[in-house]
């Protein structure tokens, strides 16, 4: 009876699609913030960071000195903790670490080679 059950199983088992080759590639800062295993599924989240921005003086203030702190280009890759270390210490709370992932998320691109 246990041989049966293993042999549905093997039989099964060969016909099971592999997993996507992104599937075992680390997973960006951002999505890890956000716990979340893709950009789309992240999304939902960031969104809702982002919009409660307007709520919080801190968060507004990140926004509104990221350009100055960063530069216009987000990567996906970027690590949200990170990027925080180029802002002021007044304004490495929280809510900077929040934004920047949220912004990744949202707006941000692959990195490309030139290569």
């Amino acid at each position: 009876m246990h041989m049966r059950l293993l042999t549905a199983t093997n039989t099964r088992d060969r016909y099971h699609e592999p997993d996507p080759p992104a599937a075992h590639q680390e997973l960006a800062p951002a999505l890890r913030y956000f716990e979340a295993a893709t950009f789309d599924e992240a999304i939902p989240m960031a969104r809702a960071v982002y919009a409660g921005a307007r709520h919080c003086v801190c968060c507004r203030r990140v926004l509104a000195r990221q350009y100055d702190c960063l530069g216009s280009t987000l990567f996906r890759d970027d690590d949200p903790y990170e990027l925080a270390r180029c802002f002021d210490a007044a304004d490495g709370d929280v809510c900077t670490v929040r934004m920047l992932a949220a912004c990744i998320v949202l707006f941000a691109r692959d990195r490309e080679s030139v290569h």
